[in-house]
């Protein structure tokens, strides 16, 4: 790729040389065919001789210098005027030559360089003209119209330097723009990830805290009982295992695509949620008013079932022994409300209370579907959480 890079620059300096030299020639061959036309009608002249046509060519391939060395450009052609015009041969296009001279200076030099540049060029054809031919107002006009060239000239680089500017200025705060979106998309991405581990490792844990304790507990009377309690907490930990998979595959891609994602569970996987915290101990009913004439997105019902899973863990760690829930779904043609209540002790001021990270993720869930989240001690005590989810999203 280097050895590439560096060759297509050499191509490009070596055609923008050849173009160069082209319009140098070009120049050249110019002055030399239209400057005896030119001053064939002019009385009192010299005559163009040998000399006449090498100071011609001297300034046209002086254009050939003013990329790289734009000084020597510029002075080599100021210089062929000079002397054409000391030798009195009269007018003619030469003078371009001085002039794109000058040009190419005022375009790469800063005003405390081009300036001393033109008056100098200014006042030699002036003494030259004057040496030639005397006084006469003339002289003044070309002094006057190279000077104003020049400042025109060195407007329009300014203006052109400035739209340069602006546009690098522009550029460089879009790249910083597309940085910081990329970063602060990462950063989401990042939160979102910690929060579906959040919500898959604390269920799993807390279930299988929850059967691990009666396992032990049976252990010595009931051993059948036992057997099914780490039965359920083999069941639990491969199918947390599993969504703990898919979540870190979406790190784990060389090419960056993410895979196909998952089925996400819904307001209808809530059955086998109760179902396996009754596995486990928990004494949880549940009450569903269905809705045959709303259809819940996708992202609205696995946003429902994940409160719900969210609090239902809560309800394990926090509650305490012989605690019972209550999870109530209601559909509405608007809304569809979910509420967990328990009659156990609630969380602990000292682990987070109702500040913890994970009601933080259902307030975040519910947020960003147009929705609400409510969550505190509940009215016979124990905990609530209650939440409201736009039906259908727009």
């Amino acid at each position: 790729m280097r050895h590439a890079g560096v060759a297509c620059r050499v191509v490009e300096r070596q055609a923008l040389t050849a173009r160069v030299v082209v319009q140098s020639l070009a120049l050249t061959v110019f002055f030399v065919v239209v400057t005896p036309q030119a001053v064939a009608h002019d009385d009192g002249v010299r005559a163009l001789d040998a000399l006449a046509y090498a100071l011609l060519v001297g300034a046209g391939l002086s254009f050939s210098l003013r990329g790289r060395y734009p000084y020597a450009s510029y002075a080599l052609a100021l210089t062929c005027v000079v002397m054409y015009l000391l030798r009195g041969y009269g007018g003619g296009p030469i003078y371009i030559a001085a002039f794109l001279g000058l040009v190419r200076v005022v375009a790469v030099s800063e005003p405390r360089v081009w300036i001393p540049s033109a008056v100098g060029g200014a006042t030699a054809l002036a003494v030259a003209r004057i040496v030639d031919d005397g006084w006469s107002w003339s002289i003044a006009v070309t002094a006057s119209v190279w000077l104003v060239g020049a400042w025109l000239v060195a407007q329009a680089v300014g203006a052109r330097r400035g739209q340069e500017a602006a546009l690098a200025e522009r550029t460089r705060e879009a790249e910083r723009t597309r940085a910081e979106e990329v970063l602060r998309l990462a950063a989401e991405e990042r939160l979102r990830m910690a929060q579906e581990v959040h919500d898959v490792v604390g269920h799993s844990l807390a279930v299988v805290s929850l059967q691990a304790g009666v396992a032990a507990h049976l252990l010595e009377t009931r051993p059948e009982q036992a057997r099914a309690a780490l039965a359920a907490i083999r069941q639990v930990s491969s199918e947390a295992l599993d969504d703990l998979r898919a979540e870190l595959g979406l790190l784990r891609n060389a090419d960056g695509t993410p895979p196909p994602p998952a089925t996400a569970a819904g307001l209808d996987a809530v059955e086998e949620l109760v179902a396996s915290l009754r596995k486990a101990g928990i004494v949880v009913e549940l009450e569903s008013s269905e809705s045959n004439d709303v259809v819940l997105s996708e992202v609205v019902s696995a946003a429902g079932y994940r409160i719900i899973r969210e609090a239902l863990t809560n309800v394990a760690r926090h509650a305490g022994a012989g605690s019972r829930a209550w999870v109530r779904i209601v559909h509405g043609d608007e809304m569809v409300e979910v509420e967990v209540i328990d009659d156990g002790v609630g969380p602990p001021a000292h682990n987070g209370g109702v500040d913890g990270s994970g009601l933080a993720g259902m307030r975040e869930r519910a947020a960003a579907l147009g929705g609400r989240v409510e969550a505190g001690a509940g009215p016979d005590g124990g905990f609530r959480v209650w939440a409201s989810l736009p039906s259908r999203q727009r």
